[in-house]
């Protein structure tokens, strides 16, 4: 069978997200919990127009699927994803606050570290099977971390709490199983909002006035929020998460490309040696599933 919509949908979704900070940019002058307030928000209701307008049979059908668990599943369905709300929060906002505040290669580094950490927590937490190179390749992760730490700890630390607020949220997601991606997106989104209305106060001290300020907003929310979810939910259809998690490092490579190219970060030589390792980290912690796509592919052109 032929997969390449698939590929293309999964490739067209991570280089979206790649751009992502070219415009997040444009919106340095506001804080961090002004963008995220009105991302959220303004994506809420995108989700709502696209459940109610072209999910209500799959709604419908989650609703019965919901009523069929028991007590115990429906309390820790309910748990989990109001757990993967909170973390989604926190996630955007770290990655809004540092690409606006700090830097693009520490929001870079993030997504690089983000699926050995995943892989660890899994094995912590789900009791997921590593191999010996998976477990040398986090050997590798750990002396790169430790010279970006030695080139900046604060960085370093922003880094890890984006990582792990996403790697948890992945983490949350494999145990909520058996339910619509999006439409639970959409519950998470909706309680990151309901989260972000009980600490407004805190975030925004004066509501944005710009009408280019929400126009950049909308984009935002439909370009680079829910569009390109769309097409990573698609690829998944017909490929599997190892390969989406392979296809996910197109995101970083392209955020460090900006970071260099256009905003003209500047690299010393203990980060780009920590660049180096965490890279070959990288192709050891997935070499089995580098020759798993690579045969898929071969067998999706023939």
């Amino acid at each position: 069978m032929n997969n390449q919509k698939h590929y293309a949908a999964a490739v067209s979704a991570f280089v979206i997200w790649g751009f992502f900070p070219l415009l997040l940019r444009k919106l340095v002058e506001y804080s961090s919990g002004e963008i995220l307030y009105f991302r959220i928000l303004f994506s809420s209701l995108v989700l709502l127009i696209v459940i109610f307008g072209f999910k209500r049979k799959d709604l419908q059908a989650q609703r019965a699927f919901f009523n069929s668990l028991d007590s115990k599943k429906k309390w820790g369905t309910v748990i989990l994803t109001l757990i993967g709300g909170a973390l989604l929060t926190i996630n955007w906002l770290t990655f809004i606050y540092i690409v606006n505040n700090v830097n693009i290669k520490t929001a870079s580094f993030s997504y690089l570290i983000c699926p050995v950490i995943t892989a660890i927590l899994g094995y912590l937490l789900l009791k997921e099977k590593m191999t010996v190179l998976q477990w040398i390749a986090v050997a590798f992760c750990a002396i790169s971390c430790v010279l970006m730490g030695y080139n900046s700890a604060l960085e370093l630390g922003y880094s890890f709490l984006t990582a792990v607020t996403y790697a948890l949220y992945l983490i949350t997601q494999r145990r909520n199983q058996g339910f619509d991606r999006m439409i639970m997106l959409g519950f998470q989104v909706l309680f990151s909002f309901l989260l972000l209305n009980a600490i407004f106060p805190y975030l925004i001290h004066k509501v944005p006035t710009d009408l280019n300020f929400y126009l950049i907003i909308t984009v935002i929310a439909i370009v680079f929020t829910v569009f390109p979810l769309f097409l990573n939910l698609f690829a998944l259809n017909k490929i599997n998460s190892a390969t989406i998690g392979i296809l996910m490092y197109i995101n970083p490579l392209i955020n460090y490309s900006i970071a260099f190219i256009v905003f003209e970060e500047d690299i010393n030589v203990i980060q780009l040696v920590g660049y180096s390792i965490i890279f070959v980290a990288l192709i050891l912690f997935n070499y089995p599933n580098l020759k798993k796509m690579q045969a898929s592919f071969g067998a999706s052109n023939a």
